[in-house]
């Protein structure tokens, strides 16, 4: 049998996150229903095209419609070059399991979203942490990447926007991490799932996707993050690299096989309608940073933060009497309030905020959070 570590953070979240009150856990902007879609983007929903659409396996790689609006979002990208998935967790897996295997050596950065080291792992490949420090900004050393690299290097992993940290790598950054990879003919998996949710800099700082800048790069993504739809569990892989698509096709008859119909149509007409639901969360996010600015100012010190550049999260650091996993466990018995603690990242100590979610979750969450550190204060 083949072996997987539990899953701590996935794990975390479906123990506590049904019933909670306020959510600091969640990592989408605020989910949106069909009606709230249809007033934010100012055409009706197209609900004949489920009622008339035979619910058969339909398109196997995704419709060409869908295909071609994911493509939309990068340069130089076609649909021949994006392959439609269960969501981005789905198009990590899936990639991970077209293309690494025993006598691989995979680089992660760390912290990173678990899977992104643990599925490399599972099919036998060596996995090396690339460690990211809050005095670089949670930025890659190049210098230490290089060092990681081996001759059988055959993937290095990044996950930029940042989740937990919310930290972004700039374009210098991206070319120096695409110099190290050719050395020895690697593919870059870029979780880019936050990729549209660049909040806190400029548009000229904007760094390009993976894809548009190294012919083995890969992006994943998907509607869960930024255009608040998790529910509707669709993402995608996308590539110039005919051997990596190739392979996540051939590979998926083996578990996905398609997407639902279904979610393929409402992925369709939200893509459609992107720069209203981009807007709208733009504005849910900037308003909401102000929030986590002014608490992190109230707490005079107590808690560390490297402000998020990107993304709908951050990574706090919180000095209490409490570890941060008994912390946060407090918190949800006591105040029905759900943080992530850093235990589920490998960093006890801190903390993943979640500022994508309404308003009232944030302002009411950090105000228990607040009140529970008052309980427990720094050590002295």
């Amino acid at each position: 049998m083949v072996k997987q570590n539990p899953f701590v953070l996935e794990q975390f979240m479906d123990a506590h996150e049904t019933g909670i009150e306020y959510n600091l856990g969640e990592t989408c902007c605020s989910s949106l229903s069909i009606k709230e879609l249809e007033i934010l983007c100012g055409e009706p929903f197209p609900l004949h095209e489920i009622v008339e659409q035979k619910l058969a396996y339909t398109w196997i790689k995704g419709s060409d419609r869908l295909r071609d609006l994911v493509a939309g979002s990068y340069q130089g990208i076609g649909r021949e070059d994006v392959v439609i998935t269960n969501g981005a967790i789905g198009a990590n897996f899936l990639t991970l399991y077209a293309l690494v295997g025993p006598g691989d050596h995979v680089i992660v950065v760390d912290p990173a979203y678990e899977q992104l080291s643990s599925v490399p792992k599972m099919f036998g490949a060596e996995v090396s942490l690339l460690k990211l420090s809050a005095d670089e900004n949670y930025i890659p050393n190049v210098d230490k990447l290089d060092q990681l690299s081996q001759k059988n290097t055959k993937m290095i992993v990044i996950n930029n926007p940042n989740n937990p940290t919310g930290s972004l790598i700039p374009t210098e950054t991206m070319n120096a991490i695409v110099e190290i990879a050719r050395k020895t003919d690697a593919y870059v998996l870029s979780d880019e799932v936050y990729r549209p949710l660049f909040h806190s800099i400029p548009d000229s700082d904007i760094p390009p996707s993976i894809v548009e800048i190294y012919d083995k790069g890969i992006s994943t993504g998907s509607m869960s993050k930024a255009y608040a739809l998790a529910g509707i569990r669709l993402g995608w892989v996308v590539s110039k690299s005919r051997e990596a698509i190739e392979e996540c096709l051939s590979r998926r008859d083996f578990n996905t096989i398609s997407v639902s119909c279904v979610d393929d149509i409402i992925a369709c007409y939200a893509l459609k309608h992107k720069k209203s639901i981009l807007k709208r969360n733009y504005e849910l996010l900037l308003t909401n940073l102000q929030i986590l600015q002014k608490f992190l100012d109230e707490t005079k010190g107590q808690i560390t933060c490297v402000l998020p550049k990107a993304g709908t999260t951050a990574f706090i650091r919180a000095e209490t009497t409490a570890s941060s996993m008994d912390f946060s466990l407090e918190l949800i018995k006591k105040y029905n309030t759900l943080i992530v603690p850093g235990e589920t990242f490998g960093y006890p100590g801190y903390f993943r905020i979640g500022f994508g979610n309404t308003k009232e979750d944030l302002v009411h969450g950090l105000e228990n959070f607040k009140t529970l550190l008052k309980e427990k204060p720094k050590n002295t």
